[in-house]
């Protein structure tokens, strides 16, 4: 049996759980940035977008300015 190596990989059941929603993008997008500051794969230019795209999420919903951005699947 494979075990989950990442931690999006680890966390993906529990995400996949919730309804979808502005909580459930938010935390996807989350694990997204986490995964990536963790992997020693992926590009520093990749885990700065990462972060990057995290904050503007918590900025889209604290300034009330529109949906707060999708997660777009895995980053690497």
């Amino acid at each position: 049996m494979n075990q989950p190596t990442t931690f999006l990989e680890r966390v993906r059941p529990t995400i996949d759980a919730l309804p979808d929603g502005p909580d459930k993008d938010k935390l996807l997008a989350l694990a997204e940035a986490q995964d990536a500051m963790e992997r020693t794969d992926v590009h520093p230019k990749d885990r700065a977008r990462a972060m990057r795209r995290l904050l503007q999420i918590d900025a889209a919903q604290a300034s009330g300015n529109g949906a707060p951005a999708k997660a777009r699947g895995k980053i690497a």
